[in-house]
């Protein structure tokens, strides 16, 4: 996963995922594809979540949307916003 700095610079934001390969999808690429029907899930440490749509950036105050989101149930470790960085 890969963030970048909030256009307020006050936190960051997922930008992109990447693969097993060395593919990455920014943030439009991987909404477009949910949207079309594509299944996207994080891994980590043996765990995996599905992502998907969420109404907006979970910052306080943010509004960037669309964004993505794992489900809060999903354990810390497959969590979108603490996956390892690529």
């Amino acid at each position: 996963m890969r963030k970048a700095l909030s256009a307020d610079a006050t936190h960051r934001h997922v930008s992109a995922l990447c693969t097993a390969g060395p593919i990455h999808y920014d943030l439009q690429e991987v909404i477009d594809s949910i949207r079309e029907g594509e299944r996207w899930r994080t891994l980590a440490d043996g765990h995996s979540a599905d992502i998907h749509i969420a109404g907006a950036c979970p910052h306080d105050g943010c509004t960037l949307s669309p964004y993505i989101a794992t489900d809060p149930g999903s354990t810390e470790s497959n969590n979108l916003e603490n996956l390892h960085r690529c």
